[in-house]
């Protein structure tokens, strides 16, 4: 699979449940949210901004897509947000690697020859390590870890998530 295949399969609606551990508090949660991902023109609006946010031209993305969740839960208080994600290649003729471009900053990302996508967004104060694969073209995994401290030797583990997500919409064609 090319980082081409693997982006085209992030389209469509998800269930996902999450297991949630804060390491520096000792106790974890699990939470359920629907998550609606649909791909963005290399016109749209927002993917210009950010794009010019980043100085990079929008015709440089690939598969750009918006994501949009809501949790599920029994309260009325039902957490949701969206995120834009803009995939830049180093290269147009290896994309596998390149930078992500979002709202809130830019990071880095790979997809391994094991077909699993890499993101490393480094801010100030901390590290966050994403790794996404799929079991199938419906069943897709993410671990997400947020390491304290950008330095290699000096990088504390403060949270880590795990997501199973299971397509319950298929991607437009």
């Amino acid at each position: 699979m090319d980082i081409h295949q693997f982006l085209e399969l992030f389209v469509g609606r998800w269930r996902s449940q999450r297991s949630d551990h804060q390491f520096s508090k000792g106790n974890g949660s699990d939470a359920r949210a629907v998550i609606e991902i649909t791909a963005l023109n290399l016109d749209d609006p927002d993917l210009v901004a950010i794009c010019q946010k980043h100085d990079i031209h929008p015709h440089t993305a690939i598969h750009p897509i918006k994501m949009s969740w809501e949790e599920e839960s029994l309260s009325s208080n039902k957490p949701k947000g969206h995120a834009l994600i803009v995939p830049v290649p180093n290269n147009l003729n290896s994309p596998q690697k390149g930078l992500i471009l979002t709202k809130q900053g830019k990071g880095i990302y790979e997809l391994g020859a094991d077909e699993a996508l890499t993101i490393q967004t480094i801010t100030a104060q901390n590290v966050i390590e994403e790794r996404i694969w799929y079991g199938n073209p419906n069943l897709r995994f993410r671990v997400a870890t947020l390491l304290r401290g950008n330095i290699v030797s000096d990088r504390h583990v403060q949270s880590s998530k795990f997501y199973s997500e299971i397509r319950s919409i298929p991607q437009k064609s």
